[in-house]
């Protein structure tokens, strides 16, 4: 996440656009590795243990490194090296940026610093980066309700940046939370509702191209077009899933998910108090939901 509120730090101290970072991204994306490939191309993994691990993610919501070393993967050596290099993503998107010839180093380097300065980062904290900083920082970008205690939509929102993440992809920026969606034709919609101790409804929404990309990134393949909505609706189900795993660990509440629905989207049901854009190389994809 340091990559992405970092992307939106330049947006919005007007050091680059909204479309260079964007740019910017994509070069990212096509010139780094993921944390698995990483470990492949390093020798530390196999192409079946990595697969291991990503399975293991679909059930539970741990790091993969953090898989890794359970499953005896990888040496508390290996998993540092590759912490490390995924922590500093956002050095790494700064090198895009000035490679592209958007910023000059000197420019960025005084931005980098700021940013440090701004968030309270230092390289301690930033290599024992955990869910709280990322809570901290999700909490002051989208405004969410000052109080003592963690909200469930706000639960909700830091295990969605963690999975997009996770599952997706790292190559998209944050765009401020929307009153409604600016709807065009082919629109689909992925719904699933939750019940139990909490109530709500959840939605995954996005131009079919995009909502084709999406599910293809999340696959790990080019999927024939029946599979798509599949896809979608799996990862929508795993990540209200994982979410209803953590409310009854810390929080001892019990949930339970009705079937996804995955259809052309009607704009005459839609009611969803949350709406999250994230904005992709591919597309903007619609994270929506009340709780």
């Amino acid at each position: 996440m340091l990559t992405q509120f970092f992307g939106n730090y330049l947006v919005d101290k007007d050091i680059i656009t909204p479309e260079q970072l964007l740019e910017a991204l994509r070069h990212k994306h096509e010139n780094n590795q993921t944390m698995a490939a990483m470990a492949l191309s390093l020798g530390y993994m196999t192409e079946e243990e990595t697969e291991d691990v990503r399975n293991m993610q679909v059930v539970r919501d741990v790091e993969f490194t953090s898989m890794a070393l359970q499953l005896n993967y990888l040496t508390p050596a290996q998993a540092a090296e590759l912490e490390e290099a995924q922590h500093f993503g956002y050095l790494v998107l700064a090198r895009s940026i000035i490679e592209l010839g958007f910023v000059s180093t000197e420019k960025m380097a005084n931005a980098i610093a700021d940013y440090e300065f701004d968030y309270e980062l230092s390289f301690s904290n930033t290599l024992n980066f955990d869910k709280d900083k990322i809570q901290e920082m999700i909490h002051r970008y989208y405004n969410f309700p000052d109080g003592e205690d963690l909200t469930p939509a706000e639960q909700y929102a830091v295990m969605l940046m963690h999975n997009i993440i996770r599952f997706i992809g790292d190559d998209f920026r944050l765009a401020g939370k929307l009153d409604a969606i600016p709807v065009v034709p082919n629109m689909e919609e992925d719904t699933q509702h939750i019940t139990g101790d909490i109530k709500g409804c959840t939605a995954i929404i996005g131009y079919k191209d995009f909502i084709s990309e999406f599910a293809n990134r999340y696959s790990g393949e080019e999927l024939e077009e029946e599979y798509i909505p599949i896809a979608v609706q799996d990862f929508l189900n795993q990540h209200n899933g994982l979410f209803g795993m953590e409310l009854s660990k810390e929080h001892d509440l019990e949930i339970e998910l009705t079937a996804t629905d995955f259809k052309m989207l009607d704009v005459d049901e839609f009611k969803y108090r949350y709406i999250l854009p994230v904005e992709f190389t591919f597309g903007t994809i619609y994270f929506c939901f009340s709780l």
